[in-house]
């Protein structure tokens, strides 16, 4: 029996522009959860720490970073415990200055043939483990997964691969690199399938057997991996695995939905989104319901923005069924005549368009109070 802690798409170094002044703390946020994988592995006695792919965002990352993945790396070494590395998607080999081409990596092992001719052998607690991976590489390695069928009868046998499964919930929106199917594991008859590409938690069972696991980003990359964050704590003996995941992330990924209906003011509505606030949480805030005055959005989010790491709205709320367009309708102003247009295009709209004639709706009412109302 060995254990092992199995993380996969740390993605480190990856860019956020879109968190502005913050990106770089969110970078840091990344290299904190590595930091915390390896202390996970040391406090849990583990016998290899494996990663299944895209430990960088990128096949050039700078060398600082990599710097600080090799002393990682080294302090796993000094404690007794072996790395693996399988090169996934975004820090693949394909270009001669990729990062596994121009840096060692010492204390690992480094999975970087495209084909599995021979598993490596090591012996590991005093057993022997067989190690199948394969660095991808199109029209190289396209008849790659046959090699990771079983070699040997004895010993433990432990594959990397970082692929899509079919079926999967991440298979409709995600590109579906190196598919394969449950049963294409199954195949191979291997003890355990670390598996990487895909960002959320997800074991792969079948006849109450485990044959893998996507332990999925273990800090959330972009809105869809929220919520906790894992890495695998796997222990694998000769045909049996077991998966405990272990919480990893530093910050929380959330998408909520939030109804402001009765907000009159900028300051109640202010007060429903306080009533969330998280410093360590990156929100995606679906605003909803029939609000009474045209949504500042901007004016918002400089009252909210300060209560959480980073905050953005999707605004789906309605004005056209308000008391306060109704009123507005009937007055002699440019501000009435445009709410009367706007009614008649929103009958006429079909309904793909009816979303494009409400957010206009919405974005010249703002701008008309903004300039003080709807004086003719």
């Amino acid at each position: 029996m060995i254990r092992i802690l199995h993380t996969a798409d740390l993605h480190l170094g990856a860019p956020f522009p879109s968190l502005g002044e913050a990106e770089e703390r969110r970078q840091d946020d990344f290299l904190q959860t590595f930091e915390r994988l390896l202390t996970l592995a040391i406090k849990n006695d583990v016998q290899l720490f494996v990663v299944a792919g895209d430990l960088f965002d990128s096949p050039r990352p700078d060398a600082e970073l990599v710097g600080k993945v090799q002393a990682g790396i080294k302090r796993l070494a000094d404690r007794g415990i072996l790395t693996v590395l399988l090169p996934g998607t975004h820090d693949n080999t394909v270009g001669a200055d990729s990062v596994y081409r121009r840096h060692e990596f010492p204390g690992a092992v480094l999975l970087s043939s495209p084909t599995v001719e021979e598993p490596v052998g090591l012996e590991v607690a005093g057993q022997e483990v067989y190690l199948y991976g394969f660095a991808y590489r199109s029209f190289v390695s396209d008849a790659a997964l046959a090699g990771m069928a079983r070699r040997k009868p004895e010993g433990i046998h432990i594959g990397l691969l970082h692929g899509s499964r079919q079926g999967s919930p991440e298979w409709e929106y995600r590109k579906k690199d190196l598919p394969f199917a449950l049963a294409t594991l199954q195949q191979w008859g291997l003890d355990y399938v670390a598996l990487g590409h895909y960002h959320n938690f997800e074991n792969l069972e079948a006849g109450g057997r485990l044959y893998a696991c996507y332990p999925g980003s273990p800090e959330g990359k972009r809105f869809g991996e929220n919520g906790p964050r894992f890495c695998a704590l796997v222990t694998v003996e000769p045909g049996r695995a077991t998966v405990e995941p272990l919480p990893v992330g530093t910050r929380v990924l959330d998408e909520l939905t939030l109804d402001l209906s009765g907000s009159e003011t900028l300051q109640a509505a202010s007060e429903k989104i306080h009533e969330l606030r998280s410093s360590d949480l990156l929100l995606r805030l679906t605003l909803t319901g029939v609000v009474e005055a045209p949504l500042d959005l901007k004016a918002l989010h400089a009252r909210t923005a300060g209560d959480f790491f980073h905050l953005e709205f999707v605004d789906k709320t309605h004005l056209f069924d308000s008391d306060f367009a109704r009123r507005i309708e009937t007055e002699e102003t440019v501000r009435g005549v445009f709410v009367r247009r706007a009614r008649q295009l929103m009958a006429e709209a079909s309904p793909e368009r009816r979303q494009v004639v409400e957010d206009a709706f919405r974005e010249v009412l703002i701008r008309f109070q903004s300039f003080g109302g709807g004086a003719s």
